[in-house]
């Protein structure tokens, strides 16, 4: 073990000092994202490479009563032609899916200037083709009010890409038995013959050190790409109220304060612990959970201060992990915002990334629910929200080698749970105010038809019908060639 610990130490202290040409080297720079935004004010569309505009349309979304979602999506499935199982079979062509629920893009051949569908996304006859050939399935749907645009951002908090590496020795590292004299010499890792039999004895290893001995070992070290290179999805966002609660009242009970139930509600027993705490602490007995008494709760347990935030990952519609995160000033809103990986270069361990804001909305349930002061403003500049998140060394060499090309970070205050589950990436709504266009559908005209002469075709005699309007337009195939009432004796006639 003395031997293995050793060498592992060594190639560490090489991989970090040193360079070699054996390194796997993939594409220098990938090609950015695609990012689709949709105003829903403006009635437009306009798609993103980066921070480049290269398409936009007219489209028409949702009219009252049957309103658009609004926040940020991803393209889940993808399908040429489509019926709607729940508006009459519907046709929808080059259906691109952003929720479960019915929600997609699809192609129309009535595309007005103000909200018109069910919900959908109507894109105009021929682009609904050239952004079916586009896109590709994750791609980001943004939803919003205004049109937004992205922004470059420089930042110490966020993530940059690092290369995996594995260790093969198998082609270039021959220990010989020879070499190891002793049991005690067998333990070090220095007496060990290379394919160019050198043998390393104890008097020279005292003059060589680990990263010169072990140099023929790092030849056999290489940089492997990441298994999945579908881009990873991080959601970082607060914890609510309930889930610190419980937390609080495991570590009151292991302690042996008796808080009852682990059931998330701050509630007579588990103020009654928080009293009996304060009491063997020597503290104001208040038996009210501040943020003051909470962190002196997790010191008395031997632990930092809770995490009042948590990191989530995504990836390829699936979850991988999630870990806590801490948040400074958690009664603040850190606002809703989507940052996407640009001129991604995992060679170089660099990548920037370009940011989107969205308007953000907070009701009053969950400002209480995640201690957010009633007062305080929910739209948040994105730097100042990157000041207060703090990621541990240790989650960021995690996630290190996990980025790839297209990876983004989604910061909300409000929650997944609507649009987040089974084959889907972190669906946020922000549920803002929706201001309609000034264009809205013309009224409808009433036609007031004269009463015509229509000769019945068997009886051969005259009758006085008034047509009856059609509300509904169907096919000319469906449509009834009459569809008239009678002025005489109410007989109704339909053909």
């Amino acid at each position: 073990m003395r031997a293995t610990s050793g060498i592992i130490s060594a190639l560490f202290l090489l991989l970090h000092g040193t360079t070699s040409a054996t390194a796997f080297a993939p594409d220098s720079v990938s090609e950015d994202q695609l990012q689709i935004v949709i105003s829903l004010n403006e009635q437009r569309l306009q798609v993103f490479r980066g921070n480049q505009t290269i398409s936009e349309s007219k489209i028409s979304s949702g009219k009252p009563g049957h309103s658009t979602p609004t926040g940020i999506f991803s393209i889940l499935h993808k399908k040429r032609f489509h019926r709607s199982n729940i508006y009459s079979n519907a046709p929808m062509p080059f259906m691109q899916r952003l929720t479960w629920t019915g929600i997609a893009l699809h192609g129309s051949d009535s595309v007005p200037n103000y909200p018109a569908s069910h919900g959908c996304i109507r894109l105009p006859d021929g682009f609904d083709e050239e952004l079916f050939a586009m896109t590709n399935s994750g791609a980001h749907v943004i939803i919003n009010g205004d049109m937004v645009q992205p922004q470059p951002v420089l930042h110490d908090v966020l993530l940059q890409p690092s290369m995996p590496w594995e260790y093969k020795p198998e082609p270039l590292l021959k220990p010989k038995q020879e070499a190891f004299a002793t049991t005690d010499a067998a333990d070090e890792p220095w007496h060990i013959s290379f394919a160019s039999d050198t043998v390393f004895d104890r008097e020279s290893t005292d003059l060589i050190s680990e990263a010169g001995a072990l140099l023929p070992v790092y030849r056999a070290i290489i940089h492997k790409a990441p298994e999945n290179e579908k881009p990873l999805r991080i959601l970082i966002t607060r914890k609510a109220h309930p889930d610190m609660a419980r937390e609080m009242q495991a570590i009151l009970n292991d302690q042996g304060f008796n808080a009852g139930d682990v059931d998330g509600l701050v509630g007579r027993d588990t103020r009654a612990a928080i009293r009996r705490f304060q009491e063997a602490n020597e503290m104001p007995v208040t038996g009210s959970p501040t943020p003051e008494v909470v962190n002196a709760i997790y010191k008395a347990a031997g632990k930092d201060s809770p995490p009042n935030a948590i990191l989530s990952v995504r990836q390829n519609f699936e979850p991988v992990f999630e870990a806590p995160i801490r948040l400074d000033n958690p009664e603040e809103p850190i606002g809703t915002h989507l940052l996407v990986a640009a001129q991604f270069d995992r060679k170089s361990g660099n990548t920037g990334w370009n940011a989107f804001t969205l308007e953000n909305k907070i009701g009053d349930n969950s400002r209480a629910l995640l201690g957010i002061d009633d007062t305080a403003s929910a739209d948040v500049l994105l730097s100042d929200t990157l000041d207060r998140i703090h990621i541990a060394d240790k989650l960021r060499d995690r996630l290190a080698p996990m980025l790839t090309p297209g990876t983004s970070i989604t910061i909300t205050d409000n929650g997944t749970e609507r649009y987040t589950g089974w084959k889907t990436d972190f669906a946020v709504n922000t549920r803002i105010d929706r201001n309609y266009v000034a264009a809205v559908a013309p009224p409808k005209r009433k036609i007031r038809r004269k009463a015509r002469t229509v000769r019945h075709a068997s009886r051969g005699e005259r009758r006085y019908y008034r047509t009856s309007r059609i509300r509904y337009q169907r096919p000319r195939y469906q449509r009834p060639r009459f569809n008239m009432i009678p002025l005489f004796n109410g007989f109704r006639y339909t053909r």
